[in-house]
């Protein structure tokens, strides 16, 4: 649990008085996240706001114009929301890279390897 003042709970450092706050990455869900992103990105982005079979229907041109401003906006904000999807899958995705190449490297320094290959 994190104290109120939000600080997270600090461990003993390497032995040059430093501490270390624990973190822990949960990389089935960040890859969850990525593989639900994905699909909304898809899903959202071969969607079509198609108003004009329906204007016969709709019984009134006032109504059909509105439908049809609706779709316009609406194609606008879809396209917005699948970038937007888009940024947030590129920021998961990146996490996930520096996430695993730290853990890299703590681990050869932890065995002593010092190798980067």
């Amino acid at each position: 649990m994190i104290p109120i003042d939000g600080s997270l709970p600090k461990r003993a450092g390497r032995g040059n008085g430093a501490s270390v706050s624990d973190l822990r990455v949960d990389y089935n869900l960040l890859e969850a996240s990525h593989k639900a992103l994905t699909s909304l990105i898809s899903e959202f982005g071969n969607l079509q706001a198609s108003t004009s079979g329906y204007d016969g229907a709709l019984g009134s041109g006032a109504i059909a114009g509105a439908m049809d401003n609706f779709a316009g906006n609406w194609s606008y904000h879809r396209d917005k929301l699948v970038a937007n999807m888009q940024k947030l899958d590129d920021m998961i995705t990146e996490s996930v890279k520096q996430f695993m190449e730290t853990d890299k490297k703590a681990a050869q320094e932890l065995t002593g390897n010092g190798s980067t290959q």
